[in-house]
């Protein structure tokens, strides 16, 4: 049987406004499935913005994003799985509700989502935390629940916006080990971090500067395990 061919998102001459204001200019970024990128910058160089703009959340305001050589539109074209650098999680909400929203949405059966949630809250270590309400943990257990949660329904395109930025080292190694499996299976990743121990570790590191690509680097250190 023939493998597909995979797939890439590229951003071609993206330029974003918000509110009047220039965030993103003449972006030129092309995101290879099974080999994750991290994103990094002073504050205000942009990172959150072209989180939100691989996302989905936020439009070009110029130029296209394409996957597979067609207009991308998040949702139909691809599934994808957001970790806000906030958390995003639902207040009075348990983890376990949290972590099933997105499939919720996708109308998945139900006893599915139990599986998924339950495998999903297991790996990031909160398992005995499932019925408790997010309100009553802590800032990096609510930041392991929003990573379950983007994480659970195996999304083809996954953005993390600082997701270890509450963790402690042996809970942002897991969370790291998380990622990069998920970019094993051939999905798009994207790790955007002002911590180079997080994204020094993904195999290609795009640095930007005032809404703009400074530099695009591969360290040729880390590989994908075969698909």
């Amino acid at each position: 049987m023939t493998a597909e061919p995979s797939r890439a998102l590229a951003l071609e001459h993206v330029s974003v406004r918000i509110g009047g204001r220039s965030v993103l200019e003449e972006i030129d970024l092309e995101i290879e499935e099974g080999s994750p990128v991290g994103l990094t910058g002073p504050s205000g160089s942009g990172k959150t913005s072209l989180c939100l703009l691989v996302a989905g959340v936020v439009a070009p305001s110029r130029g296209r994003i394409v996957l597979g050589g067609r207009l991308f539109v998040p949702g139909r074209d691809a599934s994808v799985g957001l970790v806000l650098q906030n958390h995003g999680v639902v207040g009075g909400l348990t983890a376990e509700e949290n972590v099933s929203l997105p499939m919720q949405a996708r109308r998945m059966a139900r006893g599915r989502i139990a599986k998924r949630c339950a495998e999903a809250l297991q790996a990031v270590g909160l398992s005995e935390h499932a019925k408790r309400p997010v309100d009553g943990l802590s800032g990096g257990e609510r930041q392991r629940v929003g990573i379950a949660r983007a994480l659970a329904s195996d999304p083809e395109i996954l953005v993390a916006d600082e997701p270890t930025g509450e963790l402690d080292p042996d809970n942002r190694e897991r969370v790291l080990r998380l990622v990069r499996a998920h970019a094993e299976r051939g999905r798009i990743v994207v790790v955007a971090s002002d911590d180079l121990e997080v994204v020094g570790a993904l195999p290609r590191l795009v640095e930007l500067e005032g809404g703009r690509i400074r530099s695009d680097s591969r360290s040729g250190s880390w590989r994908a395990s075969p698909r």
